[in-house]
């Protein structure tokens, strides 16, 4: 720390004990230490005190900056940014279908499969997928019959079976 070699701390205690004398020399060392003691401690007090304010400080920037992501969360939506970028994704679209000239002739007759639009064996003209009927779903009923004597009831099952 301080760059005092032991011949000049040799040179201090003869002065001192010149100046003083050997009598009080053992009290003065000892106000001394205490002393130094004591500026210790007031600059251990200061730099903690320092390091609290510090991380006070630290601690008020981090809740200063989780108020402002609080804050931009609550200024979230999601709804309006897909409008947004669903806009700007049209605008796009529109100016490339103006940016390409229309090169598509059409031809009254029509295109066979064997035409230069076939890529690998495969007709590029649209064909319409077989359509699949449905059977109608059988339907239950229940007939009541009733006789002169007996109050019987009949049911018709999907076969047309009729069972008691």
């Amino acid at each position: 720390m301080f760059d005092i070699s032991w011949t000049e701390l040799l040179l201090v205690g003869v002065v001192a004990i010149i100046v003083v004398g050997p009598k009080e020399l053992p009290g003065m060392l000892r106000t001394l230490g205490k002393t130094i003691g004591t500026v210790r401690r007031m600059a251990g007090d200061f730099q903690s005190t320092f390091n609290d304010a510090i991380k006070e400080a630290e601690k008020q920037a981090g809740i200063d900056e989780m108020r402002r992501k609080a804050d931009a969360a609550q200024n979230f939506d999601p709804l309006g940014d897909l409008k947004k970028s669903l806009s700007e994704e049209e605008r796009e679209l529109k100016k490339s279908i103006e940016a390409k000239p229309d090169t598509s002739t059409k031809s009254d007759a029509p295109k066979s499969e064997a035409s230069d639009d076939s890529v690998n064996g495969v007709s590029s003209v649209p064909v319409a997928a077989p359509t699949v009927q449905e059977a109608p779903e059988p339907v239950l009923s229940t007939d009541s019959v009733e006789g002169s004597n007996s109050s019987k009831k009949t049911h018709k099952s999907a076969g047309g079976e009729a069972h008691e």
